[in-house]
């Protein structure tokens, strides 16, 4: 510790002003934190080697890695164990959960994503470099991104691997609401990719003035019938719905009618599908541009009273006062449409469901976390980029991505394994009473066969 101190001291000393005094101070904290990390990674290894030669492994070789972590660039010395009949492995790397030819830390590459959710690659890498000893370009936030979309896919398709007939507790809840919506996005080579997304809320809390759902799953694709499958298989996972009142909501648009919502749900105790009023209302606009404001009033309210009579003689008042042929073939459209939707026209307090939340409605909201990143200043996105931006804001919403990353790579087991703590354990014995020297040991670079003279020579010193 004294070392330290007068080591911190020197670079005070010798400091030009505030703020190079402050860089001089991270950066050397950041060369001991790495020097220290990369020094016990080699002891675990140590262990480790043992404990797999016990098993009937050798060692190999010797091989050094360097990984990217948030606190600087991690030298790492580990052995790679050989077994008849096996493939060859590093303990280390296996343990740790580092993914080959993964340049960065999984904390890494989970702070990358966070930030690239929010704002451009550029961006994103002007802040990684201004924060941490790393230095990237935004072509390797862009792999880092696709890397991230790829881990997220692979936990998606594990989390749909257990058997929905699997005797597990399952939630009943009194109430369920699940909406779906389809969101246009930018392609490249002016191509048109549609997101196809579904969310689905136990209820909602109130925090203050503001409301927040809960019990939420958010499901996004750009294929219908994966997102679609993939909902339908989380509500066999997770739900009893028999006695359950579920309430959907779309738009209606293709892929969005009762008909897909009562596949995704099956048997249930009561479904009731709604017509989104925000849409219903757009839709009213969009035809009536050139209607005077009262009659466009007498229309909302007998749409809200869902009065079918009044409705009529509204829509005929106006196909009376209709000034060409145009005009009066958009109030027969949307006299087409409110007919063909008025069975999902009808409010919760007039199915008999008021005492229920009035929660319907929050996909159109919520396409704001894809578009704000996905449509603004013309971007464009090619099929593996867009799709692993999509997972990484999906993940981040349902709050799992984080879970996903961490998990093992062969297993998606977060969990050390007993090896590993094993390997922890005593090599913590061993180090208890060591004394910091502030220098870094010297190492035998091998560019030779293991059986060569230095080969033989850097083994005396593993």
């Amino acid at each position: 510790m004294e070392t330290i101190v007068t080591e911190i001291l020197e670079i005070i000393k010798g400091a030009k002003d505030s703020i190079s005094r402050e860089e001089q101070i991270r950066s050397y904290f950041e060369k001991l934190a790495c020097r220290a990390v990369s020094e016990a990674l080699e002891r675990i290894d140590k262990e480790l080697a043992a404990q797999y030669a016990d098993k009937g492994w050798h060692v190999e070789r010797l091989d050094s890695r360097t990984v990217q972590a948030s606190y600087g660039s991690i030298q790492i010395r580990r052995r790679r164990m050989k077994k008849k009949g096996k493939d060859g492995l590093y303990p280390l790397d296996k343990e740790l959960g580092i993914r080959p030819y993964r340049r960065y830390t999984t904390y890494m590459e989970y702070v990358i994503a966070q930030i690239a959710a929010k704002t451009v690659y550029r961006v994103t890498a002007t802040a990684v470099n201004l924060l941490t000893p790393i230095t990237m370009s935004h072509q390797q936030v862009s792999r880092v991104v696709k890397q991230v979309g790829e881990t997220y896919i692979a936990w998606e398709i594990l989390q749909e691997t257990c058997d929905p007939m699997e005797k597990t507790e399952l939630g009943c809840p009194e109430v369920l609401y699940i909406e779906g919506d389809g969101l246009m996005l930018h392609g490249q080579k002016k191509k048109q990719k549609e997101l196809h997304r579904f969310q689905i809320a136990e209820g909602v809390q109130e925090n203050g003035s503001r409301r927040e759902l809960v019990g939420t799953r958010y499901v996004a694709d750009f294929s219908h019938e994966k997102a679609k499958d993939s909902l339908l298989h989380y509500l066999g996972c997770h739900y009893d719905l028999s006695n359950t009142v579920v309430l959907s909501n779309s738009d209606g648009g293709a892929g969005y009618n009762c008909a897909v919502f009562e596949e995704i749900l099956g048997k249930v105790g009561r479904h009731e599908h709604f017509r989104d009023w925000y849409h219903v209302q757009r839709k009213c606009k969009e035809r009536l541009p050139w209607a005077n404001r009262e009659l466009r009033k007498k229309l909302n309210r007998a749409l809200k009273k869902h009065d079918r009579e009044n409705l009529m003689l509204v829509l005929d008042t106006l196909e009376s006062m209709a000034k060409d042929e145009h005009q009066t073939e958009q109030v027969q459209l949307l006299r087409g449409y409110l007919e063909r939707n008025w069975t999902y026209l009808a409010s919760l307090e007039q199915r008999g469901l008021g005492e229920y939340s009035k929660l319907l409605g929050t996909c159109e909201s919520n396409h704001r976390l894809y578009s704000y990143r996905m449509k603004k200043q013309g971007r464009r996105w090619s099929q593996d980029g867009g799709e692993a931006m999509v997972k990484i804001i999906t993940g981040l919403k349902n709050g799992d991505l984080r879970e996903a990353m961490a998990a093992k790579a062969e297993l998606f087991n977060p969990k050390p394994g007993r090896d590993f703590r094993g390997a922890v354990r005593r090599a913590l014995k061993k180090s208890k009473g060591s004394v910091h020297e502030g220098v870094r040991h010297g190492k035998i670079t091998v560019s030779a066969p293991m059986s060569s003279a230095i080969g033989q020579l850097s083994k005396c010193f593993a």
